[in-house]
């Protein structure tokens, strides 16, 4: 798997924004973005990785994976919301496979699309 550092760089690059272009436009120096990308830095705060997430079009989540990070707005959804972390326990607890994980996403899926 690669870093998260290598990870930013490709998308970046197929992107084709500069390092400079880049790190404006998510309120960060250049060289500070080089140094993550070379991995002479740890991944940065994780608002900051939402915003690279949003100009480079990536998937914050797979961001977050490689980060080791986890989303702040997750973090306060788990906080209000006790039956879902009870949920999740459980998920972890009972070693649900990726496909059992899916299945269940698809379920909630469903769920969702008949209470509209």
């Amino acid at each position: 798997m690669k870093s998260f550092g290598e990870t930013l760089r490709e998308l970046r690059v197929a992107q084709q924004l500069g390092l400079r272009e880049t790190a404006g436009k998510v309120s960060i120096s250049p060289a500070y973005l080089s140094r993550i990308e070379r991995g002479m830095e740890r991944p940065p705060r994780p608002n900051v990785i939402k915003d690279l997430a949003k100009v480079l079009a990536a998937d914050p989540d797979v961001l977050f994976r490689l980060s080791s990070a986890t989303d702040p707005d997750v973090v306060d959804y788990l906080h209000e919301q006790p039956d879902a972390l009870s949920l999740l326990r459980y998920i972890k607890d009972e070693g649900f496979s990726q496909a059992q994980i899916q299945e269940l996403r698809r379920a909630a899926q469903s769920i969702r699309s008949a209470a509209r």
